[in-house]
């Protein structure tokens, strides 16, 4: 069964990466908790504070697109422009919280979600290190080049069995991450990022920065978590997968005017989507699949459909979604 594409691009995710000889490094012991938090907290602040230009290749599946992205930290100005170099022309320039887009003219969306925007290779961790070193441990394992510059390999192991290990590249001198990969249940790579070109820091040419086609100003949305209202008449969540937390919730009006309700959950590095909408017919059977690194599953709620989608093991969806239960009737009528 193959996952709808129109789950994955509601979960917010932006489809790239490259191969990985198997094996992997040799890993070292674990980096203790506050050098742990100490290097999470330099590579997150690396994308943001350095001046860079480079070109990545990200591969997911059978999915491939090379991305320009020139990024100018000049003291209180963060500019950032990123064009794809193949495949459909897309383009982005964002200056502090003033966002350009030029897509496919049907697919602009009504608003840029600002939490996306902040996960954009290389900004692929989160400034606060707590959430995410609940559910990973890290280890150094050795020592590689990326695009001819030298880099420090990270492992990040899964503390259980509800998320995959992932593993980076960063420059030791800037702390700016170079590659990164997220590995599958047969220690296969299932996503991938990596520069092919990179330079940081020095004078970056301000012509880079210049859109090639006329974009469209998107109002940036809140990227603040919010919980789970109570007022839901006929279902509640109870216990969430270890370490993952809600971080946005939100309400649209998706095909045939049907409101769906989207939950968005994130463990720091990935995400998990679960979409409740009305039952599109009498009775729906349950469905499990896994496409890549995306796992799906799909069930009946009450007079509801619940699907949960994401980057994690099955077992994880199959977990989130019996987290969303249905209130007793007293409850209900309240």
């Amino acid at each position: 069964m193959r996952i709808p594409s129109a789950w994955l691009l509601a979960g917010g995710m932006w489809l790239s990466s490259v191969s990985l000889l198997a094996g992997g490094p040799a890993s070292s012991a674990p980096l203790s908790n506050a050098e742990a938090g100490q290097l999470v907290q330099r590579v997150a602040d690396a994308a943001r504070l350095n001046s860079y230009h480079g070109i990545y290749v990200h591969q997911y599946g059978d999915r491939f697109e090379t991305v320009r992205v020139v990024h100018l930290a000049d003291g209180a100005r963060d500019i950032e422009r990123r064009e794809t170099l193949d495949g459909p022309p897309l383009e982005m320039l964002r200056e502090g919280d003033k966002v350009g887009l030029y897509l496919p003219e049907d697919a602009y969306p009504a608003s840029v979600d600002r939490r996306l925007m902040s996960k954009l290779f290389p900004r692929q961790w989160p400034e606060q290190a707590q959430q995410l070193l609940a559910g990973y441990q890290i280890r150094r394992a050795g020592h590689a080049r990326v695009a001819g510059v030298p880099a420090d390999i990270y492992e990040f192991e899964p503390r259980d069995r509800f998320r995959y290990p992932h593993r980076y590249w960063v420059h030791p001198e800037s702390g700016l991450m170079l590659k990164s990969m997220m590995i599958g249940p047969r220690n296969e790579p299932i996503e991938l990022f990596t520069f092919s070109q990179i330079q940081i820091g020095g004078t970056i040419d301000r012509k880079l920065l210049k859109p090639n086609r006329p974009l469209r100003t998107l109002p940036l949305e809140s990227g603040e978590g919010e919980a789970i209202r109570p007022q839901d008449p006929e279902w509640e969540v109870r216990s969430l997968p270890p370490g993952f937390r809600l971080v946005k919730t939100k309400r649209s009006a998706w095909a045939k005017g049907r409101l769906v309700t989207h939950h968005l959950y994130s463990d720091g590095l990935v995400t998990v989507s679960a979409f409740i909408e009305p039952l599109p017919r009498a009775n729906a059977a349950p469905s499990l699949a896994q496409q890549g690194g995306i796992s799906f599953f799909s069930r009946q709620l009450g007079t509801y459909l619940l699907t949960v989608v994401g980057e994690v093991p099955t077992e994880t969806v199959q977990l989130l979604s019996n987290a969303y239960t249905l209130r007793e009737p007293a409850a209900a009528e309240q």
